[in-house]
């Protein structure tokens, strides 16, 4: 009887398949040579000389512009969180070709956003936006003289007067800024190419043997943590058991970026979105020191959306990082090992779906934000039953890295 016991407690209900097996397999595939680390150790040679060569061939140039003048590089994402999961398609030889991907926030610091009726640009919510979304407007006669070519003013004539400051008009003037600096420096222009993608400005270079690296730069303000209005709620409601009072405090303290992205169905051309980027790269650098296998388990997940859920393309990476963060708000961190791996992967991919089915994905930070709000039920739809599959066989979707 205790054999019977133990035998069944191998099994995933769902599947039917062994958890040692399919453990076995994650370990072989990501973890041994050809994994992961042939991933981070391209990653190591590429990012630090192309985020280099962005800052000293078109940081310092933009900030000879007076309007560029205090602005900052600073780099986001997965890149940044040491966490990357590339762009992979296999050609008929068998080898790989991978596009790494950099987000770039490129910082106006001499913006000074606030919540009161005396700050230079106000933080104004509109009724019916998600919480999380601004429109910026610039109250003061000084920043509307110097940004007002790049604000948004209403037709209602009620609201004559009105100026809001918009990313859109923003990107746009850094492209052209960009594009006048690739023509005085013909080593860029044979290296990169430049492209427009509201809104981001886009920077492609290839030549690395199979690899290329997208970068995208999107327009960003910084928001002192003390400047968000009154009413607006902790950003972390409830301290995980792994994450140090110290690091929590600091955590609480840290200064948000705004930048250029509109909510659903929201306006393009005057919407900020609030950027926790700080907050998640402080977490999981956390994570990373005291559960590592934790991460390495939610690259494995980030592999399966990547293969498998990318379309209908409206579930990302970062939809992942929030469920990422409740799992391990919620999970004992004794669970996180790396004989539990294939276990803990499938209750992420069954956190997942339940989002899926109930078309509620919460916020980390701000839960009751959904993230997928306003996504088409048939999308949705089409997705769980694309991830009821992954569930019946997880082990078909693994995805062999090696190269």
């Amino acid at each position: 009887m205790a054999e019977k016991v133990e035998s069944l407690s191998d099994i995933d209900r769902l599947s039917g398949q062994s958890l040692s097996t399919l453990n076995e397999a994650l370990k072989d595939l990501f973890l041994k040579e050809g994994g992961f680390q042939s991933m981070d150790d391209i990653s190591a040679k590429i990012f630090p000389s192309v985020f280099s060569a962005i800052q000293n061939c078109l940081l310092k140039p933009l900030r000879k512009h007076p309007r560029y003048a205090d602005i900052e590089f600073v780099l986001s994402g997965s890149t940044s969180e040491g966490v990357n999961i590339p762009n992979m398609s296999r050609k008929a030889d068998g080898r790989v070709d991978w596009e790494f991907e950099m987000d770039i926030l490129c910082v106006f610091r001499d913006i000074p956003v606030g919540a009161t009726k005396d700050s230079p640009v106000i933080m104004v919510t509109q009724e019916g936006t998600p919480e999380g979304y601004f429109l910026l407007y610039v109250n003061s006669s000084e920043y509307r003289q110097k940004w007002g070519h790049f604000c948004t003013t209403p037709t209602n004539p009620k609201r004559k007067g009105e100026m809001y400051l918009n990313p859109l008009l923003i990107v746009e003037d850094m492209y052209q800024q960009i594009e006048h600096i690739f023509g005085q420096i013909p080593l860029l222009k044979d290296q990169f190419t430049l492209e427009l993608n509201p809104p981001a400005v886009t920077l492609r270079l290839g030549g690395f043997e199979n690899v290329s690296v997208c970068c995208d730069i999107v327009v960003a303000v910084e928001l002192p943590i003390l400047r968000l209005p009154k009413s607006f709620p902790r950003l972390i409601r409830e301290q995980p058991n792994w994450l140090a009072d110290d690091t929590m405090h600091r955590l609480q303290n840290e200064n948000l970026h705004l930048v250029g992205k509109c909510s659903p169905k929201g306006q393009a051309r005057v919407e900020w979105r609030l950027s926790f980027n700080r907050l998640e790269l402080g977490l999981l650098r956390e994570i990373q020191t005291r559960i590592p296998v934790a991460i390495t388990c939610y690259r494995i997940f980030k592999s399966i959306r990547y293969w498998h859920l990318n379309h209908p393309n409206f579930l990302h990476s970062y939809h992942l990082k929030m469920l990422f963060f409740r799992a391990c708000l919620r999970y004992p961190v004794s669970s996180w090992t790396e004989h539990e791996m294939a276990s803990s992967i499938l209750s992420l991919l069954d956190d997942l779906f339940h989002c899926l089915a109930t078309q509620s994905l919460p916020s980390f930070f701000l839960p009751e934000c959904n993230l997928i709000q306003g996504v088409h039920s048939d999308f949705v739809l089409t997705l769980t039953q694309k991830l009821s599959e992954i569930r019946k066989d997880p082990r078909a979707h693994f995805i062999n890295l090696k190269r």
